[in-house]
């Protein structure tokens, strides 16, 4: 699918970085085989997820507007089935981002997946889906809670984690089999692979900074990309022992999200040619997401390339956060705020270029919460042909926090960076504004 490589990476490196995606992958493959066999009600459900699941909701948007909290509370309604984290890594895992697929823009777009790729990506998405959270597991689901961290260190370290997968689920397995410390497992099977000798840095996880703080006092809160080969972007998914989703008789639905996926709309149309796709476009005013995408590049976590092979073509942006958007090379020398308005304007464009009737939602009727909050989930709901019960309430009303690198809160764009209001003087941001729904000229009331 991808035309002769024009990424200036250094020799070889593509080819070391094919294998290494090549051995992840077998790893996967072999994984799941032994999974099946050892635990029937793994083969129960993968197998009825590939006959019975026809229908998936995409949930679309831009970096940094609120995909992650809402695509996971969607994740809680009954009929659904959801992955923990998001699955753009998978695509890495075929090539098919950059720089392996050849091109110097975020990934490809559109083609035709062979099927090989079909498959693989099916079936790892429905591998992916967890359920209920377990609370007091048994030494199986322990075991199955093992493998599942050992899967998922080969896609946060895979240059560093290099120990066999048995070996990494014997770790696993003993951290949380024996007396824990908490305040959570992931916390436990971290001082787990630590004390092995294995170079996991636990700031690099989704997990509360001053607890992280607490529980590893001698560990330096670093800067800078974790080093090596991007796959999984930080902060990393910290695993929960989870059951596998119910697959009752009331919905199927798949639901998945990525804030790279508005970079692959037509080739999500080709996997899920035959399904019933729904496309739910969530936005954002620009002012307060490019304020969290600012943020984002602040922070230590949302590296997503090394352009470093690019020299002065990068600028100062060689280690790059979020998604490679249009004219990327023409924003690197200039002011991030501008770099960081393309990155919001540039998946919305692509969002309103290859969906045809999508349900669209704005993020901040879901920060408003209250009735706002149910009322916005009541309708997805609806848009994806499920049910919002009462039991889950909850799970709408309080949702565990997402990728936040900082508290939630309304408007921090006007106490943070007020000066940010200047960006809807460049044409295209106010462009997008009006084709989503957005009044540049009530910007001042934006929340």
């Amino acid at each position: 699918m991808a035309p002769e490589s024009t990424v200036p990476v250094p020799p070889g490196e593509l080819e070391r970085r094919r294998a290494t995606f090549a051995r992840i992958r077998a790893e996967r493959d072999a994984a799941m085989a032994y999974l099946r066999a050892k635990f029937p009600e793994e083969k129960e459900y993968l197998d009825r997820a590939r006959d019975e699941v026809r229908d998936v909701t995409v949930v679309l948007g831009s970096p940094r507007g609120g995909t992650s909290v809402f695509k996971q509370v969607l994740g809680e309604l009954r009929g659904a089935l959801a992955l923990p984290g998001e699955h753009r890594l998978l695509f890495t895992l075929l090539g098919l981002n950059h720089p392996d697929h050849g091109g110097s823009d975020e990934g490809v777009e559109s083609g035709v997946l062979d099927a090989g790729q079909r498959t693989f990506l099916l079936r790892n998405l429905f591998f992916e889906c967890r359920g209920a959270d377990i609370p007091e597991p048994t030494p199986l689901e322990w075991e199955r809670y093992a493998w599942d961290w050992a899967l998922r260190l080969r896609v946060q370290w895979p240059d560093t984690v290099d120990a066999p997968l048995e070996e990494l689920v014997a770790v696993v397995r003993d951290s949380v089999l024996g007396a824990r410390r908490g305040p959570e497992p992931a916390f436990d099977v971290l001082r787990g692979l630590r004390a092995h000798g294995l170079p996991v840095d636990p700031y690099r996880y989704d997990l509360d900074e001053a607890l992280v703080r607490e529980a590893f006092p001698d560990v330096p809160v670093p800067k800078g990309p974790p080093g090596g080969s991007i796959v999984e972007i930080s902060p990393f998914l910290a695993l929960r022992p989870q059951r596998r989703p119910r697959l009752g008789e009331e919905g199927r639905v798949l639901v998945i999200k990525a804030s790279s996926d508005a970079y692959r709309i037509p080739l999500l149309h080709h996997l899920f040619d035959g399904w019933n796709l729904r496309e739910l476009h969530l936005t954002r005013n620009p002012l307060a997401s490019v304020n969290g995408l600012i943020d984002g590049w602040e922070h230590r976590s949302f590296w997503q390339h090394d352009l470093s092979s690019y020299g002065t073509a990068a600028g100062l942006r060689a280690d790059w956060n979020f998604d490679l958007c249009e004219g990327w090379q023409d924003l690197v020398h200039g002011p991030l705020a501008e770099l960081c308005a393309r990155q919001w304007s540039d998946p919305h464009r692509r969002i309103l270029r290859h969906t045809t009737d999508p349900l669209r939602l704005r993020f901040e009727d879901f920060q408003a919460g209250g009735t706002t909050r149910r009322s916005l989930v009541e309708t997805a709901a609806r848009g994806m042909g499920l049910r919002l019960d009462a039991d889950r309430w909850g799970a709408v009303d309080e949702p565990r926090r997402v990728n936040a690198t900082s508290a939630p809160a309304g408007a921090r764009w006007r106490r943070e960076r007020p000066e940010l209001g200047r960006l809807l003087d460049i044409p295209e941001v106010a462009e997008v504004c009006g084709l989503i729904g957005y009044d540049v000229r009530d910007w001042e009331r934006w929340p």
